[in-house]
């Protein structure tokens, strides 16, 4: 498996460290996974089901306005 190293803050690593520790994992499975996280970049499970799922009013298209409506511009 290749090894990375980073550079980060004292505050960064100690939070990394936490959490880590919080969720019974190394610190190395735990940034693994975080970064998994951030790079995926498929929808979440149930996404498109939700689809026509608000009870609310059909969106509508607006009447076009008149152009005689606009304000002339003045030039600079």
């Amino acid at each position: 498996m290749p090894q990375v190293s980073l550079y980060i803050g004292r505050d960064l690593y100690a939070e990394l460290k936490s959490k880590a520790k919080e969720r019974g994992t190394s610190l190395s499975s735990f940034v693994s996974e975080a970064l998994k996280e951030k790079l995926d970049d498929s929808w979440p499970d149930g996404y498109f089901d939700l689809f026509g799922s608000l009870k609310d009013d059909p969106l509508e298209m607006p009447k076009e306005l008149s152009w005689e409506l606009d304000t002339e511009r003045k030039r600079l």
